[in-house]
């Protein structure tokens, strides 16, 4: 009887080892307790350069460069000064890429989650080598209680591997940009109160000048109203525009021309050629050479006074 029972025992032991063993292979991925947690690691302060192929335009590839503390973003020919924002937004997301959920680890699932040959590809430099190489896929959103939105996440693969995860937040937008989204988009940045002359000249000497005086603002002699020219010089403080002109070549002087001036001598000057009734091209000498329109922007149209806009 008890030789019986040890069999049975033995057996009973073997099927277990076996279910186990199954179990450990056949499980759904979602449920694997020993899930990777970091799926980047990169210390963002070394990252020189960093190489983005966008599943919105699969075209070319486009190269963010630190230069010292600034980056440049290329494109083919095509240079421009980066946008620090929204590289610092991109190496922010690749510092806290953890792993939620592994998802998938079969190669027929990539398409499914946007991780394919179409997908957001990115690789990563420091001084010349590769330190990271991934797919950015779609987006993904989390149930919370009463059907509420629990949060959001993204699907991601690492290059060289066929697994599918997981990761939190919106990363696909810090990724999946085209060159223009790229580039600095600053038009003027100043502070309003450093501002004491606000020059204007338009065609047909019909220009003005507006000085600070202590804390008053004159127009020709004439006290501007406060309120007025609060809200005014406000205009031309953190300004960003997001349509570009490229290719502009000015066939002549410009149309507008402001100068924003301070104690210390010129702050900025912005200067604008009409295309026609409703388009104008426009430049500020906080970004030498780079032309933007108004096409999406008011602010030609809030900063285009005659001088009786500005008195009581």
């Amino acid at each position: 009887m008890k030789k019986l029972s040890n069999k049975i025992l033995l057996i009973v032991l073997v099927a277990l080892i076996a279910v186990f063993t199954l179990s450990r292979l056949f499980r759904s991925p979602g449920l694997e307790s020993n899930l990777r947690k970091n799926l980047v690691e990169v210390d963002t302060a070394t990252v020189t350069e960093v190489r983005i192929l966008p599943s919105k335009d699969h075209a070319e590839e486009i190269k963010l460069i630190r230069e010292g503390k600034n980056w440049k973003v290329s494109r083919g020919e095509r240079q421009a000064e980066g946008d620090r924002n929204s590289v610092g937004n991109m190496l922010g997301s690749m510092r806290a890429m953890h792993a939620q959920r592994l998802v998938s680890r079969k190669k027929e699932k990539w398409d499914e989650f946007n991780v394919g040959d179409k997908s957001t590809h990115v690789s990563v430099y420091s001084n010349g080598d590769k330190i990271a190489d991934f797919h950015v896929g779609k987006l993904g959103f989390n149930q919370g209680a009463g059907g509420s939105f629990g949060g959001a996440y993204t699907y991601v693969r690492l290059s060289d591997e066929t697994e599918v995860y997981t990761v939190d937040g919106f990363m696909e937008s810090n990724f999946n940009n085209d060159f223009n989204e790229w580039r600095n988009k600053t038009f003027l940045k100043l502070n309003k109160d450093d501002i004491t002359k606000i020059t204007y000249r338009y065609p047909a000497d019909s220009g003005f000048v507006a000085e600070k005086r202590d804390s008053l603002w004159l127009i020709g002699g004439q006290t501007a109203d406060a309120a007025k020219m609060e809200s005014f010089t406000n205009q031309f403080t953190n300004k960003y525009l997001t349509d570009f002109a490229d290719g502009f070549v000015p066939e002549g002087p410009a149309d507008v021309r402001i100068m924003l001036d301070g104690k210390a001598g010129n702050l900025a000057t912005v200067e604008a050629w009409r295309k026609d009734e409703k388009e104008w091209i426009l430049t500020a000498s906080t970004q030498k050479g780079v032309y933007f329109t108004n096409k999406s922007s008011n602010f030609l149209t809030d900063v285009l006074v005659g001088k009786k806009r500005l008195l009581p």
